[in-house]
């Protein structure tokens, strides 16, 4: 299954891709979703912009920023696929990019490339992936380095929400808005926030293990951000 966003994955190479050139300025793609993955470095921008919680998956808990409050609606994409925000999330960042492994038993990655994107082009139209003769440009160069740390810390991801799970300090909740003199309200539902109170009550010792992990700056800054929803539901985003 490919992840969001990519329609069709082929690995970079000098031999498929010597006239390919990326134009990165439409963000189309993403303006049917309304939750975007996010890495846990990416907390201290991501807090001014958006709301960041976590959703629920079979591999387990992964933390994203809200960008829409009901499906299928970017409220940070307009109608010329602008992004609305200052800050860019990395998963937003990284296309039509991406990595995979050559196979089940390699640890190697390679570089692969969603061609379906409507940046893609052989017209000389943004940067190019080589060089005349055939070596990397140093913007694929940057591209390769950027994959190498974004898959680094959704590693850090997985560290972060077991600490999480393992102090029973995640609970299930929703968002409700009820504009001024409406009889219905909007609601937001299906992910979950870090329980405050069961914070508070955690163990001294293990407050201590998150602080010195850097885990619970983390847990603050996602904290903080919940306040971004009363933005997002008055469809103002980018309200401070």
């Amino acid at each position: 299954m490919l992840p969001m966003f990519y329609n069709r994955l082929t690995a970079v190479s000098s031999a498929a891709h010597t006239d390919l050139n990326i134009e990165l300025s439409d963000y189309r793609f993403a303006g049917s979703a309304n939750i975007i993955p996010v890495g846990v470095s990416e907390f201290s921008q991501l807090l001014f912009h958006y709301p960041i919680v976590f959703i629920k998956a079979d591999t387990g808990y992964s933390p994203v920023s809200v960008v829409g409050t009901e499906a299928g609606k970017n409220l940070f994409v307009d109608a010329e696929g602008k992004w609305l925000a200052p800050y860019l999330p990395a998963y937003v960042r990284r296309y039509p990019f991406t990595v995979a492994s050559v196979s089940e038993q390699s640890r190697s990655l390679t570089v692969c490339i969603d061609e379906t994107y409507s940046g893609c082009n052989r017209e000389g139209r943004g940067d190019a992936l080589f060089n005349e003769d055939k070596s990397q440009t140093d913007y694929l160069l940057k591209i390769s380095e950027f994959l190498q740390q974004f898959e680094l810390d959704f590693r850090r991801n997985r560290l972060f929400t077991e600490k999480l799970v393992e102090l029973d300090l995640l609970e299930s909740t929703e968002a409700t808005f009820i504009p001024e003199g409406a009889e219905k309200g909007r609601k937001l539902d299906g992910f979950f926030v870090i329980n405050r109170e069961r914070l508070k009550q955690l163990d001294p010792a293990d407050v201590q293990a998150l602080h010195q992990s850097g885990a619970l700056e983390l847990i603050y800054l996602h904290l903080a951000s919940l306040t971004r929803f009363s933005a997002l539901f008055n469809s103002n985003p980018l309200t401070s």
